[in-house]
Order: C-alpha cells, then structure tokens, then sequence
C-alpha cells in the first residue's frame, strides 16, 4: 500500500499523451495550454509525447538523453535487421522508419541534448542548467530518466514557481516511499494522476514503477479521483495489470 497522498484529490480533465502503453503519461489539459515550453528529461526510442505535446501546443522543446548516440542507432539497426532472421521481415524497414522520424522532428521541432540529467555530478546536466536554455516560461516538466529523478527532486521543488506542470516515473519505489511523499507535500503543483506501472511489482504485490503528474491550475470535474483512469493502459500488455491502494489519512 502506498501514503494517502499518493492518490489524487479528485477527478481533473485529462488527456493522453505519448501513445498506447510505456511513454504515454496522463496530462491535465490547462498544463499543456498554460505551458510556453517543454522540457523533458529521458526519450529513448520513443518520443511519441514530446510529439504529441508539441501537436497540442506549438512550444520550444528541449530532450535530454545522453544514451541516443550513434552507437545506441547502430545496435538499434543490427538488432532490427536480426529480428529478419527470425521471421520479423519488417525488422530492417522499421528501425529505420524510426531513426528517420527521430531525425525529422529533432531537427525540424525539438532540440536533443545528448547530456546526463543528475544531481551536478561531473559530466552531468542539472536542472537549472537545462531551465536557463529555455527562455520562454512556464514550461513542463517530463521526467523519465531511470532512478536519477532522485538526484533532482530538491531542484524540481525549487523551480516548482516556472513549472505548468510535470510528468515523472518514480522508479524503485519501495526503496523512495518517503522521499516521494515528502516530494508531494512540498511541491508547489498539485497532483492530478498516479499510475502503476506494471513491469516490476515487489513481494506485497505493489508496482516498482510509479507515474505521476502534476498541475498547477488543474480543472477538476470531480470530486472523487478514479484510478485506474479510463484513459489509463498498461505498460506492458504481456504482464498482468497491477492496481493501486492506499494507507487511509
């Protein structure tokens, strides 16, 4: 089970953005329209919803992934003209497809930074340093950088007064419970979505993976919070769905 404050306060107006499954995140809809730029933080092979929020709302984007270089793109192709081998005879043409979709819109409407986000270690990305390249305020924040998000939080909190709203996959959680309940508490936004993520659940039968995200002027359009959320799917249709519960107040 996880802190009361991990469930939302009430249903708000949400909207999906990054596809079917893992990437799509659960957005309320005044984030996107109050936001004048976008900053997300991890994109892998998937940058459906950096594509998604920029169709909803024409704004500067800057990606941040230091593991898409040219050797991620050449294991990418190798292992898509192997899986022809193995009867995938599309293998070959879709990575492909895929690196010429990622070279089009990160050359036409978004701007990837192949730097590490972390906590200033050397050779990493902090917060402000990638804020203070986008000059247009507010703007939201996604987060998705496997465990670093830790590494942040204090800086998240502290720029909470430029953020619309953030998205952010807690990862680990069994291990994090306090810190992302005192996160919530002391974030300036308000938390409109919790998500499970399916791929990993420990031993009590809870979810390694939580997504979240947050607004700072959410519509609500109901009082009571409704999870899993009609627009809510799993990470990995394979595995089995994984609910959510929550201590009482």
């Amino acid at each position: 089970m996880f802190p009361s404050n991990f469930k939302p306060n009430g249903l708000f107006d949400l909207t999906r953005l990054g596809g079917n499954h893992d990437g799509g995140y659960l957005i309320e809809k005044t984030s996107i329209k109050n936001s004048n730029s976008l900053l997300s933080m991890g994109i892998g092979k998937n940058w459906k919803f950096e594509e998604d929020f920029v169709s909803a709302n024409t704004v500067p984007t800057h990606a941040y992934d230091h593991t898409v270089t040219g050797t991620f793109w050449l294991k990418f192709f190798i292992k898509g003209f192997l899986s022809a081998l193995i009867g995938k005879a599309n293998g070959p043409s879709e990575a492909i497809k895929t690196y010429h979709s990622f070279k089009r819109f990160f050359n036409d409407k978004a701007t990837h930074y192949k730097e590490q986000v972390g906590g200033g270690q050397s050779g990493h990305t902090n917060l402000k340093k990638s804020m203070d390249r986008l000059e247009k305020k507010p703007l939201f924040l996604k987060v998705d950088i496997e465990g670093s998000e830790y590494e942040i939080l204090e800086e998240i909190i502290s720029f909470s007064g430029t953020l619309s709203g953030l998205a952010i996959e807690f990862h680990k959680v069994s291990e994090h419970v306090t810190e992302i309940e005192n996160f919530i508490n002391r974030f300036e936004l308000q938390l409109v979505h919790t998500h499970p993520n399916n791929n990993r659940v420990n031993n009590q039968g809870d979810s390694e993976g939580i997504e979240m995200t947050f607004s700072r002027d959410p519509l609500k359009i109901g009082e009571q919070s409704v999870l899993p959320h009609p627009l809510d799917q799993d990470n990995v249709p394979r595995k089995q769905s994984v609910g959510l519960s929550f201590l009482s107040n």
